[in-house]
């Protein structure tokens, strides 16, 4: 389960994680940087299931922002505040959970932009 909840406080902490791909992984970088505490990755079978309501973080089909606490041994409660605490209940067995470590304020990543490749333009 170890693989299923990482404490983020570097990019080695995200990237420890078998999913989400390496383009979710940047971006939970980004919505960690921008000040969120919580990031979920979510398989496509659980953001289809009725009884869950909720919503993707722009850029993502499968990453949600919202807070997770620890509801059981095998669930989590994730509620999105910014959607008047809608959510649901998540199989901890199912779900990638990032946490943003206390003082995180810049995750350096190894993406490089169009300016990291040298020469003028």
């Amino acid at each position: 389960m170890t693989d299923r909840y990482h404490l983020v406080r570097e990019w080695s902490d995200i990237d420890a994680a078998s999913e989400p791909s390496e383009r979710d992984k940047q971006r939970v970088a980004s919505i960690l940087e921008a000040g969120r505490n919580c990031v979920v990755w979510l398989p496509t079978w659980l953001l289809d299931a009725e009884d869950k309501d909720i919503e993707t973080a722009e850029a993502s089909e499968h990453l949600a922002v919202g807070g997770a606490a620890d509801y059981s041994e095998d669930a989590w409660e994730f509620t999105q505040s910014h959607r008047d605490g809608k959510g649901g209940y998540l199989p901890k067995s199912s779900v990638v959970v990032f946490e943003r470590g206390e003082g995180v304020e810049e995750i350096e990543t190894p993406q490089t932009g169009l300016t990291g490749f040298g020469g003028d333009c």
